[in-house]
């Protein structure tokens, strides 16, 4: 039987713990991945210290992973072939049968079956076993890090984007200066569009700017509500895109858009945001929920990745048994970029 080691939950708010457990035999249409990198988010974060999603414990963490597939349980001779090659996860167990899956959005299942890393033992571990079927192979040599952050950090923001349409010479308002940030001010260059990027550090923004950012906007020390406003002829944002998740911020950012402009939520927390309804609807505003990705979009997100249009920034790589420091770097915001844990 195999041996599994995991950086595990075993009380919300406190540090990891490495873990040793056998891992159970193999369900049919499975894969065992062996985890080799693992990006390390804020809904980790939020996770381990309790104030996101509580699974119960003790838990495993990890929705960002990359792997080579090492055993399977399957008659499909296909799959076969996947056995020593290198994968994205798609971290969601769907059904593969509703309305929204048969149309190709299996990240809002009507029957999901969990989330890996959030409702089921994730990736900061050795090994995984997941559906054959939520494996998106990546080219051949390309590294394992990257390979991770493939939907973690440039799916995510690539549906928000997508979903919003044309944005050829439109403003767009990028609050937030992280990892998904950096990749979606790639993206939003790519397609022509002109990003305005709102942070809290100087640094992050001295490279949101390097990255193509049209405009950047310290939010520690200037109204950023007058200064796109001004930028944009004070006729507003085309759409803002919510990478922060900060429900104080999400009533001020609405002031910005135009008439019939968008605002997409991509970052959350759990607290309630009180909104102007009248603006909403005297404005002709929509807001746009925007949910983890589809193994479509891992592919999509490879594809700009192995072409140069898009590449993430990578802070530091840390071990499996480093997995609290990487938590702590992500806490305090310090680091520009991803922390990957190598597995």
């Amino acid at each position: 039987m195999t041996e599994n080691q995991s950086m595990t939950i075993l009380e919300y708010g406190k540090p990891l713990s490495m873990e040793t457990t056998k891992m159970p035999p193999l369900r049919r249409e499975y894969a065992r991945v062996r985890i080799r990198a693992n990006g390390v988010c804020a809904t980790d974060v939020k996770l381990v210290d309790g104030v996101g999603f509580k699974p119960a414990l003790p838990f495993v963490p990890g929705h960002e992973p990359a792997g080579t597939v090492e055993d399977m349980v399957t008659d499909n001779p296909r799959y076969r072939e996947y056995i020593g090659k290198t994968f994205v996860v798609s971290p969601h167990i769907t059904c593969g049968e509703c309305e929204n899956c048969l149309s190709g959005k299996e990240n809002i299942c009507l029957n999901m079956g969990g989330s890996l890393g959030i409702s089921i033992n994730g990736a900061f571990a050795k090994y995984v076993d997941v559906p054959l079927r939520n494996l998106v192979e990546v080219p051949k040599g390309m590294d394992y890090s990257m390979a991770a952050l493939a939907g973690g950090v440039v799916a995510v923001p690539l549906v928000a984007i997508r979903a919003l349409g044309d944005l050829n010479e439109k403003n767009v308002v990028v609050l937030g200066s992280g990892g998904l940030a950096m990749a979606a001010i790639q993206i939003l260059r790519n397609i022509g569009a002109n990003v305005i990027v709102i942070g809290r550090k100087e640094e992050k923004l001295k490279v949101a700017g390097d990255l193509g950012a049209s405009y950047t906007i310290n939010s520690t020390s200037t109204d950023y509500i007058e200064e796109i406003m001004n930028y944009t002829g004070r006729s507003g944002a085309d759409c803002v895109i919510d990478l922060a998740g900060d429900p104080k911020e999400v009533p001020r950012i609405m002031t910005t858009l135009k008439r019939g402009g968008t605002l997409s939520i991509v970052g959350y927390s759990s607290s309630q945001i009180a909104i102007d309804y009248r603006k909403i609807a005297l404005d002709a505003l929509q807001i746009r929920g925007s949910r983890s990705y589809t193994k479509n979009d891992i592919r999509l997100a490879v594809k700009l990745m192995t072409s140069g249009k898009v590449k993430p920034i990578i802070s530091k790589k840390v071990p499996l048994e480093s997995a609290n420091e990487a938590l702590s770097l992500v806490r305090t915001g310090s680091s520009v970029g991803r922390i990957v844990l190598e597995i």
